[in-house]
């Protein structure tokens, strides 16, 4: 059922306008922006739909599948009760951008969100531009950029929602098809869009298995980064470290774990494969790319060791793409998506090898396991209906 149909059931009367919003895509630059890295996101075309009315100043939102929820535009303060669930992130988004000297005002909304649970493209982040776009189209003409959208996602999550997160995921979905992000300043990353023309179609694969145990595997990495980065020059942060020269050789010779040495070198060389894939997307070079792809998921492998828990390789992303790659071979590229340890993996396949590759996804998954995709040319559709 369409989402404007929806909409028209739940509140009876016909919305006003739609919107949609994407998911996002890291296409490389695997677990280098908590040390102020390198990295390429895109948004995705699995996406956050809504239809919506102007409605004075309450606000009330109904997501299918969920109990609607409503407040009041002078009722935006931070609570116990709201922590962690979606009227946080909408009360968030709310008060940041009125903090920010931007009007806003009351509406009905109903999301239909064709994002699936597990997909890995960050629903939640999804979620947070489709609030700021409505806001920004509603009431500011559309003027609120990407990147306050991006930020203003980012402190509700975080303060509102009381789950920590960096802006990658909401850059990926506050901005236009692909993007090279510098986090060098991490609050105010320097942010390139770039077009991506290459001739490739994106698959989503989900492994088996949730994130909910894992944090201290994921807090491991940046933590190894950080302890390097204080033994090499006595810094906080990896991209901080001012003699780069052979730098890899100085790793190795610190007297600190084989394991810690290898994720620090991790941040190096994923940042060289993020400069090399960056060039062959501006220069549509896509063997080059394909390249910087392979190389980026052997690093995640032998160095990160993010692409499965040790001792669950079964049905983990780490024998998704063993089984994957030789079938792949030269017809594309296939690598860790994400935090890693469990969730999907990315394959980007060419154009003239799709039909095949479809084949083979439908003998070997369920089809609730894998989804074809695409990046998405605009970040957010909003139209009058």
């Amino acid at each position: 059922m369409e989402v404007n149909t929806l909409f028209e059931e739940f509140f009876n009367e016909k919305p006003q306008f739609s919107i949609d919003t994407g998911g996002r895509f890291e296409i490389i630059g695997n677990h280098t922006d908590h040390n102020h890295g390198l990295c390429l996101v895109a948004n995705c075309s699995l996406r956050a739909r809504a239809c919506l009315s102007l409605n004075g100043e309450e606000v009330i939102i109904k997501s299918k599948g969920y109990k609607e929820f409503s407040f009041n535009i002078n009722d935006l303060e931070n609570s116990d009760e709201i922590n962690g669930k979606t009227i946080g992130l909408a009360k968030g988004i709310l008060f940041k951008l009125k903090e920010l000297g931007y009007k806003i005002g009351g509406f009905k909304m109903f999301i239909d969100s064709e994002i699936p649970d597990g997909s890995g493209v960050s629903s939640s982040a999804a979620i947070e531009s489709l609030f700021g776009y409505a806001i920004s189209c509603l009431f500011n003409e559309g003027k609120i950029t990407p990147l306050e959208i991006a930020k203003t996602g980012q402190f509700a999550e975080n303060v509102y929602f009381k789950k920590p997160c960096g802006l990658l995921d909401q850059i990926g979905t506050s901005f236009d098809s692909s993007n090279f992000i510098d986090f060098k300043n991490i609050n105010n990353p320097t942010i390139t869009t770039l077009p991506f023309n290459l001739p490739l179609t994106l698959y989503l694969v989900k492994s088996v298995g949730d994130h909910s145990s894992l944090t201290p595997l994921y807090a491991a990495i940046p933590d190894s980064m950080k302890k390097v980065a204080h033994l090499l020059e006595g810094k906080e942060f990896l991209r901080d470290i001012v003699d780069t020269n052979n730098i890899l050789e100085k790793i190795d010779n610190l007297d600190v774990e084989d394991s810690v040495k290898r994720k620090a070198k991790h941040f190096f060389i994923e940042n060289a494969n993020v400069l090399n894939a960056k060039k062959a997307v501006e220069t549509n070079n896509l063997e080059e790319f394909l390249s910087s792809i392979r190389a980026s998921q052997d690093s995640s492998n032998i160095n990160l060791e993010n692409t499965f828990v040790k001792g669950e390789y079964e049905n983990s992303p780490q024998s998704i793409i063993d089984e994957l790659t030789p079938i792949i071979g030269e017809h594309g590229a296939i690598r860790i998506h994400g935090g890693g340890f469990k969730g999907t993996v990315l394959a980007f396949i060419k154009n003239d090898f799709v039909d095949e590759f479809d084949k083979i996804l439908k003998e070997k998954y369920p089809e609730d396991r894998y989804f074809k995709v695409h990046i998405s040319k605009h970040a957010c559709n909003f139209e009058r209906l």
